[in-house]
């Protein structure tokens, strides 16, 4: 009996660790680079054939407040800390387009193949949602309701507000490539207006704090998301692979999850290896941010001696 209650005791674990992290569902013009992105936040390896990926038209209409996609996940372990991101496959190729891209949607939806929900604000509310579901018992394991209040159990207490949103009024002046995320990764208090928030898009990478300084064109994200950070979990010394492109205006800064620059180094124009000692510093997690002229890249990285 003990056995078996420790073998149900990690697969709890292992269910609570898988979040949705980051929704990026509205960009300028078609939405050609949507994607959703998951975090393993628990202590333990998933196994995400077990469990779909739901999306949800939380309409009051007589056609809404029901799923409208399902995408059963791969037989694929996610490590502890990792991230798996579903993408908007390209038009004409099929192939990913959004950097970092585990998996495709079934096919090229045009306007996007994730719904952009109406603002809270809007004459006719239609917020919609999307939800992580195990496959054996039919339960929800963790579920994001954006644009305003999805009905219950579509939502965690709250949905994220119009003015947290990913909309497309601030993203057409802007030219901005934004999401809403967690901060730092795989947050959760079980309240969605709580947790989530607009930032810049970082598919596949560390979420950062706010939307400052995003990117404008996916092309750019690309270009920041060709540079490798390793061994990850580091010893001591971190290095940062900027080979595959010409970068220019590079800085690497590290900064622990308070906040805090704790290290920082202006490198120019780059296209080589650099490496960083990271030392000195207690063991632990921190986020690695690398800036270009062309946008900015955000890993996070464990410490551990």
């Amino acid at each position: 009996m003990v056995f078996a209650v420790a073998i149900l005791m990690t697969n709890m674990v292992n269910a609570q660790g898988l979040v949705i992290n980051e929704i990026d569902y509205d960009q300028p013009g078609l939405d050609k680079a949507e994607y959703i992105e998951l975090y393993n936040a628990g202590p333990n390896p998933v196994n995400l054939a077990d469990y779909k990926l739901m999306l949800f038209n939380g309409s009051t209409s007589s056609t809404g407040n029901s799923p409208y996609d399902s995408i059963q996940l791969p037989s694929q372990t996610l490590n502890a800390g990792s991230f798996f991101v579903i993408c908007q496959p390209d038009s004409a190729t099929g192939a990913p387009a959004v950097p970092n891209c585990n998996l495709t949607f079934s096919s090229y939806k045009a306007g996007g193949n994730i719904q952009n929900g109406a603002s809270a604000t809007a004459t006719t509310p239609s917020p919609d949602a999307v939800y992580i579901k195990d496959v054996q018992q039919g339960n929800i394991i963790d579920v994001v309701s954006y644009e305003g209040d999805c009905i219950a159990p579509y939502l965690e207490v709250a949905g994220v507000p119009s003015g947290n949103s990913d909309t497309i009024v601030f993203d057409t002046v802007l030219s901005r490539f934004f999401s809403i995320g967690r901060f730092p990764d795989g947050t959760d208090s079980n309240n969605n207006s709580v947790d989530f928030n607009r930032m810049c898009s970082t598919p596949g990478s560390a979420n950062v704090a706010n939307a400052n300084g995003c990117v404008t064109a996916v092309a750019e994200v690309k270009s920041v998301m060709s540079i490798l950070v390793y061994p990850n979990p580091s010893h001591g010394v971190l290095h940062i692979d900027m080979t595959k492109d010409y970068f220019k205006q590079v800085t690497v800064s590290v900064i622990d999850l308070l906040g805090r620059e704790v290290k920082s180094v202006d490198l120019g124009d780059f296209d080589a290896i650099y490496s960083m000692n990271l030392s000195d510093l207690n063991k632990g997690v921190y986020i690695v941010k690398i800036q270009t002229a062309t946008g900015s890249m955000l890993q996070r990285v464990e410490l551990s001696k």
